[in-house]
């Protein structure tokens, strides 16, 4: 599977609830030999709720961007999450079926996770 296949799928919970439609995705890179770069690892899939757009880099924080762009864009992708990769069941006929309810992780790094309380590790 290549991440094109990926995007643009609506992704489902296992009760048939939709979370929204991927949008992006993270990944991890593996220890590296002498001369080349480690493997790369799907990790997470970026779900957004509100749009099937992409956020064009703009959800990373460093980025320097113009800021009304910006705002548009977050404004699009409002309540947009990450989705770890082990929650998902299969794919199917377009859609990213979940096998468990995903945790609520926010794009936002500055932004609290639901439920968790302040300064918990």
């Amino acid at each position: 599977m290549i991440l094109s296949e990926l995007l643009g799928c609506r992704v489902r919970t296992p009760s048939g609830e939709t979370l929204g439609t991927v949008v992006d995705a993270r990944f991890r890179r593996g220890p590296g030999g002498r001369r080349r770069e480690g493997e790369l690892e799907l990790i997470a899939l970026i779900v957004s709720p509100r749009s099937r757009s992409s956020f064009y880099g703009y959800e990373r924080g460093q980025v320097r961007h113009p800021v009304v762009l910006a705002a548009i864009i977050r404004y699009l992708h409002r309540g947009s999450r990450l989705v770890p990769w082990e929650c998902v069941d299969r794919i199917v006929e377009g859609e990213v079926r979940l096998g468990v309810d995903p945790p609520v992780i926010p794009l936002d790094v500055r932004l609290p996770i639901p439920g968790r309380s302040p300064g918990a590790a």
